[in-house]
């Protein structure tokens, strides 16, 4: 019997699992007029996090588009509105300007959300078109997030291959035990498209470093290891992007990459460029 191909959707509700305390300081900061940029890797969560923040602020009124699928929105702007502007990063850096220089003059808050592309536009400081941003970048779910997802689902080979990504997590529940086989059309290209983020440089090759160790590392022995200076900046990308996840282990930072999808792709392009 065929299974129907897996469409993933923004969750909210009940379907929406972890990150309470998140959810609960966006919340609070979008409610006192701040402005926020959502910062993550493709299918990290971030529109999902963003709908259930304002799911309770239901005396507010909020203006939401998804500039993936409409780069030129229109809007009829309410005075003290919220507007959430989805994938802002996938406009040109023109067009952002002048978008966002056209929003502030309405809206109480503004909500953005994007990857790699917009974090090196606001840069450090959160700041973009003379607007201020408080950043707040994704990562995968954390161990005890990941088993309340998969529920009685055998969890640690699961994990093992996803690497606590929600959108490979759900795509390898939808097809079960066949989801490297029946799946592969669609987390095979998902995982192209993660490594393209991750580009050359020296994300790149702290990835390889840590895939090569295949166990937790210390940022400042990876750092040494790799001869990479701002190794902070560096996993900080790799981590948003949600190809490897940061936790504290034994009272002890490390870092982790635990995306068997991803570190087997890796490897495999690796032999074939040597071959």
């Amino acid at each position: 019997m065929s299974i129907m191909p897996f469409t993933p959707c923004p969750a909210t509700g009940a379907a929406f699992i972890g990150r309470e305390g998140l959810v609960r300081n966006l919340r609070a900061r979008i409610a006192k007029g701040e402005s926020l940029a959502v910062i993550g890797g493709p299918k990290l969560g971030k529109t999902s996090l963003v709908r259930t923040a304002l799911n309770g602020l239901s005396d507010r009124t909020v203006i939401e588009r998804d500039l993936g699928t409409d780069p030129a929105p229109r809007f009829e702007m309410v005075s003290g509105s919220i507007v959430v502007l989805d994938n802002l990063d996938a406009i040109a850096d023109s067009a952002i300007e002048s978008l966002l220089a056209r929003v502030s003059a309405a809206a109480s808050s503004i909500v953005v959300t994007g990857g790699r592309r917009l974090r090196t536009l606001l840069g450090h400081s959160g700041t973009g078109a003379s607007l201020s941003f408080r950043l707040f970048p994704l990562s995968v779910l954390l161990d005890g997030e990941l088993r309340r997802l998969i529920g009685s689902h055998p969890h640690v080979p699961l994990a093992t291959w996803t690497g606590n990504h929600p959108y490979l997590t759900k795509l390898f529940l939808h097809y079960g035990d066949g989801a490297l086989d029946t799946g592969r059309s669609q987390w095979e290209p998902f995982v192209q498209h993660l490594l393209a983020e991750v580009g050359e440089g020296p994300e790149r090759r702290l990835l390889c470093y840590l895939i090569e160790r295949g166990t937790p590392v210390n940022p400042t022995l990876a750092g040494f290891d790799t001869d990479i200076r701002d190794i902070k900046i560096v996993s900080d990308t790799l981590v948003y992007l949600g190809v490897i996840s940061r936790w504290i282990r034994n009272e002890e930072a490390t870092l982790f990459a635990g995306c068997r999808l991803l570190n087997d792709f890796i490897i495999d392009g690796i032999a074939g460029e040597i071959a």
